[in-house]
């Protein structure tokens, strides 16, 4: 290890953080530019407060804020902690934990909280947009929770068939050229129809796993790949670009960085 990163062991605190060592692997290589700054960290999803002394003490001179839908009370020092209850998807709780803790913006934000798509991507959207520093990091755990049968919004993953289609490949060339053929293009529906062809064709080559978080992260991606998306010559407009400076995905945790 870089004898300059300051180590991030969980060992010593109630956190399940401590059995998942790669997440604070991930962890200290994002903080080791913030761990000695003033910096203003909200967790989603407490359970009994264990991380947020972690934090607390990694982050010697920063304010650590947390909100779980249960009530959780810290014993001993609490100091340069705050401590929320509700639920992750109330927008309106969550800008006033802004207002009253981070007025300027987060610095990281940790879902930890629900594990459900739904309910994940309506706290991250708003934080994002609103309650995140540009150049913060928003990091989501646990996001194979929708891989799960037995999960609230998970459904047990069906492996896509593997191997090299030579027909599918060739029609979807055909299909290709004949988009950019000058007299098709003036036929009426004949664009829509092969549009239509390729994405039909082409979606038996791949099987895409879009339930729960997992569905959640795969919409992250297409942010990612928003300036593709509105590419002013191959692109669906308005031209932007992404919100995203860099998205991270491991196993079950996603940082991404606000541009």
């Amino acid at each position: 290890m870089n004898a300059a990163k300051k180590a991030l062991d969980a060992t010593n605190y109630e956190t399940d953080k401590k059995i998942l060592t790669h997440y604070l692997r991930n962890y200290e290589d994002y903080f080791a530019p913030l761990v000695n700054k003033e910096v203003r960290l909200l967790e989603l999803g407490i359970y009994n407060g264990g991380s947020l002394c972690l934090w607390r003490d990694y982050f010697e001179r920063g304010l650590i804020v947390g909100l779980d839908i249960n009530p959780v009370t810290l014993d001993g020092s609490s100091e340069r902690i705050r401590i929320y209850q509700g639920a992750q998807q109330d927008t309106a709780l969550l800008d006033r934990i802004a207002a009253e803790t981070a007025p300027d913006g987060f610095d990281v934000i940790i879902d930890d909280c629900s594990h459900i798509g739904v309910l994940s991507r309506a706290s991250f959207w708003h934080l994002f947009d609103n309650h995140l520093k540009s150049g913060g990091l928003y990091v989501i755990e646990d996001w194979g929770t929708g891989y799960w049968e037995s999960w609230v919004d998970g459904v047990r993953y069906k492996s896509s068939p593997k191997g090299y289609h030579r027909g599918l490949y060739r029609l979807t060339r055909v299909i290709a050229r004949a988009q950019r053929n000058s007299f098709l293009k003036r036929i009426p529906f004949a664009s829509t129809l092969m549009t239509r062809s390729k994405a039909f064709i082409l979606k038996q080559q791949y099987h895409s796993h879009d339930f729960g978080m997992v569905g959640l992260i795969k919409e992250l991606i297409d942010e990612c790949g928003m300036g593709d998306i509105t590419h002013p010559q191959y692109g669906i407009p308005p031209v932007r670009v992404s919100k995203f400076r860099e998205m991270r995905v491991t196993h079950s945790q996603a940082l991404i960085i606000k541009a």
